[in-house]
């Protein structure tokens, strides 16, 4: 019995202690009175039996005018609930016996007793528990992704030079990435929910390779711009897929670290990348290097249809139409299914138009960001993505590779970087990201994940404001001999170390303060807030960078908003939290 299954069966979603503490008086009220405060299996077989006979009513209550109804088996009924029962509990009680604390594994007996302590130390230590079966194969999926994505890392400012793009050019096909992702985020949290997660894991990857491919070849911004379109609605599908398979797996106590393999192999990926495609570009130029990692979206595609598993459940087997002690022929267990979905087909047929869709979209996100707890999450991820979208994916590359003089202050506009010195750099900011990705997973998990994101925030946007004074002064329009490389290696590494808390702990903290029925679309909620963020970011800081003649300048700015929002969703949480216990006291 996997975890998912027991977790239903006993009713966790918070999966704290208030919660753990409940279902144990339940089971021990099924049981019967005790003298000591300790369950057995017995006590959980009985719990578990009220808990079908609930679920037997709600079954009969929804075919009560179904004329296949089996009126004179109720005796055979109960006794197969017992059954049922009885061996669910068997699996459960061994599974929370294996797992409780400071105690040799006993022998399933009517002896064996779990206390409240023993009761919740080992449903945390389930809850907590990584289902590495369905991750690894995913994770090993993001490392290739994440190395065709550092590939081009190194080689976008070439293309730009190539193209004689203007910062704003640059910023605006930057943006267009953010604008088809935007767009693509609320059908693919519709299509990921219907069809599952599988398909979307595969096909997006192929849609990425397509628009990498025409990237090779495009011979103007524009044409660029609609390449980077068609990677953002593949890029779309692919995160959806990928974050609800996440959330299907883990629980609100293992969410983080859950996420952190993926994260961790997608940066190791991305340390990889950059160094191989600044030798490729050297070596076979710009396109061929663009056909290649094109070639490798499709070697990713291919793996994981052989590997991935499907974690969308269609239903647990207590919300199917017909229920495991219910023992009808096969043509009235046909007939009861058919009837079933008769019923529910005109509200099938209506949500499956577009128009419909939509609107469940928008009042469910009316109602997410309605909510004040996390309103300031979604909040905060667009102003992240609007200064990162700015300073690391315009700015930076701009500063590495460039030259000159800036025209505001007179100092260095840049390092002018060969694509290969370009790659390592970048290779050495993921490499941060692989090695501080499991702690910071597990930082989230322990002091919670809003103090994670003001933690992150803190530390890039300081990043963010230094690196333009290291270069300035470090270079000062001279030799690359004169930049302290320790001092900018370590600030690029503090800016690396902030961003993946910020990664990991915005989607946690979504997943985590909403139910399953609208996970899915608080996450897309969150991504796209996160686009709107990208879109207007990207643009802004070309045009502020082209206004102000400093590159530099561009880049301070947008750590300031990010420092700047970082403090106002600080505050704005600790205001929250003494609502709470005020409230609560």
């Amino acid at each position: 019995m996997d975890r998912r299954t027991v977790s239903g069966l006993l009713q966790l979603s918070d999966f704290n202690k208030p919660e753990f503490n409940g279902r144990f008086d339940e089971i021990i009220s099924a049981g019967g009175i005790k003298e000591q405060e300790t369950i057995t299996e017995q006590d959980l077989a009985a719990y578990l039996f009220e808990r079908y006979q609930r679920i037997e009513d709600e079954w009969i209550e929804r075919n009560a005018t179904s004329p296949h109804r089996d009126e004179e088996g109720a005796t055979q009924t109960t006794e197969k609930m017992q059954h049922r029962a009885r061996a669910d509990a068997a699996c459960i009680f061994q599974l929370l016996l294996e797992n409780a604390p400071s105690e040799p594994m006993p022998a399933i007996n009517a002896e064996s007793t779990l206390t409240k302590r023993q009761f919740q130390k080992s449903l945390r230590t389930l809850a907590t528990q990584i289902d590495y079966s369905t991750i690894l194969p995913l994770a090993a999926s993001m490392l290739l992704v994440g190395s065709s994505v550092g590939v081009i890392s190194p080689i976008m400012p070439f293309v730009a030079e190539q193209l004689q793009m203007s910062s704003t050019h640059y910023g605006v096909v930057v943006s267009s990435f953010a604008l088809s992702k935007m767009l693509g985020n609320v059908p693919s949290a519709i299509l990921v929910e219907r069809h599952g997660r599988k398909p979307y894991l595969v096909h997006s990857l192929g849609l990425v390779g397509l628009g990498v491919a025409g990237m090779g070849v495009a011979g103007d911004w524009m044409q660029l711009s609609a390449c980077r379109m068609t990677v953002g609605l593949g890029v779309a599908a692919l995160t959806t897929a990928s974050t609800l398979t996440v959330a299907d797996v883990s629980t609100p106590l293992s969410r983080a670290s859950t996420f952190s393999p993926l994260m961790s192999a997608f940066a190791a990926g991305m340390a990889l990348g950059p160094a191989v495609g600044g030798m490729l570009h050297d070596a076979y130029g710009i396109r061929d290097t663009f056909l290649m990692v094109a070639t490798s979206y499709g070697v990713a595609a291919a793996w994981n249809h052989a590997s991935v598993a499907e974690t969308k459940k269609n239903g647990e087997w207590w919300e199917k139409d017909v229920l495991p002690w219910h023992d009808f022929p096969s043509s009235k267990r046909d007939a009861i299914i058919t009837s079933t979905k008769d019923k529910s087909q005109p509200e099938s047929s209506l949500a499956a138009t577009i128009s419909e869709a939509l609107k469940d979209t928008a009042e469910q996100w009316s109602s997410l960001v309605a909510d004040p707890k996390i309103r300031p999450v979604f909040v905060m991820n667009g102003f992240y993505m609007l200064s990162l979208s700015g300073t690391q994916f315009t700015l930076l590359p701009l500063i590495l590779t460039g030259g000159g003089v800036a025209t505001s202050t007179g100092t260095a506009a840049g390092l002018a970087l060969a694509a290969s010195a370009v790659g390592q750099l970048y290779a050495a900011m993921s490499v941060v990201q692989v090695l501080a990705n499991p702690a910071a997973g597990r930082f989230a998990d322990r002091v919670g994940k809003k103090p994670a994101i003001v933690v992150g925030g803190t530390l890039t946007s300081l990043a963010m404001a230094s690196l333009p004074v290291i270069v300035s002064y470090y270079t000062g329009g001279a030799t690359l001999s004169d930049v302290d490389w320790p001092l900018l290696a370590g600030t690029l590494g503090v800016w690396s170390l902030g961003g993946t808390l910020l990664a990991t702990s915005h989607v946690a903290a979504i997943s985590d303060a909403v139910d399953d029925s609208r996970r899915s679309q608080g996450i897309a909620l969150l991504r796209t807030a996160g686009d709107v963020g990208y879109l207007c970011g990207a643009i802004s800081a070309g045009l502020a960078a082209d206004f102000a003649g400093d590159v530099g300048l561009a880049m301070q700015g947008g750590g300031a908003i990010l420092f700047g929002s970082t403090l106002w969703f600080g505050l704005k949480t600790l205001a929250l939290n003494r609502s709470d216990r005020s409230s609560k006291g």
